[in-house]
């Protein structure tokens, strides 16, 4: 087990994950990071955050009496205006920490987002895209390929949040017709967590093998 501090001049590792709510994302990121800090070193887990703009859109949306953002507002504006918090929050947060030599684990990418617009659009929002575009890939994405109905039950599961099966099943199909998704490495969500666990543990001991 390492135990030691970044080392000065080395660039940590950047590995993220992608997929439809419910995928097992989180999940699975944190006991990646987990098994990276006892392997390898100093790990962080960049936890998603509510950022200003999602929090600006839905007050906004409130008092002009609508309950849902993207009824208000539209999808582009939503998906343009939280590009721009989500190359915030990388620059701000993500580089410094793989500058220093930290090893960092996303359990959400770019990907998610550009995803996300294309179900909610039905094409490729261009504009978001180049705003997004400036953040560097990371060295390893891994796509957690879900069904949506076992994805959905997940959801129900956890009772936090809710989802509709269709808006699930519009992602999915967002994810396999984005042709970025042959440079993933794509991991059958389905499949028992701990099942998961291990592979993805191979694909980044594998990584960390060729360093």
């Amino acid at each position: 087990m390492k135990n030691t501090l970044p080392l000065p001049g080395k660039t940590g590792l950047h590995i993220a994950f992608t997929g439809i709510d419910g995928a097992g994302k989180t999940t699975q990121a944190g006991k990646l990071a987990f098994h990276i800090k006892q392997k390898y070193g100093p790990t962080y887990l960049a936890e998603p955050r509510t950022d200003l703009v999602s929090q600006m859109l839905h007050v906004l949306a409130w008092k002009h009496g609508q309950t849902s953002r993207r009824e208000y507002f539209g999808d582009h504006i939503v998906d343009f205006s939280k590009a721009f918090d989500v190359v915030r929050d990388y620059y701000s947060t993500v580089a410094p920490l793989l500058a220093s030599g930290m090893h960092v684990v996303e359990p959400r990418s770019i990907f998610c987002r550009i995803a996300m617009a294309f179900a909610m659009n039905g094409a490729r929002d261009k504009k978001t895209e180049q705003v997004l575009s400036v953040i560097p890939k990371p060295n390893l994405l891994f796509w957690v390929d879900t069904n949506p109905s076992v994805a959905l039950a997940r959801i129900q599961r956890r009772g936090i949040d809710t989802e509709k099966l269709e808006d699930l099943r519009r992602f999915s199909r967002a994810y396999h017709k984005m042709p970025e998704s042959a440079d993933w490495v794509q991991i059958q969500g389905d499949k028992a967590q701990k099942t998961l666990e291990k592979e993805i543990r191979r694909h980044v001991d594998d990584l960390f093998a060729k360093q």
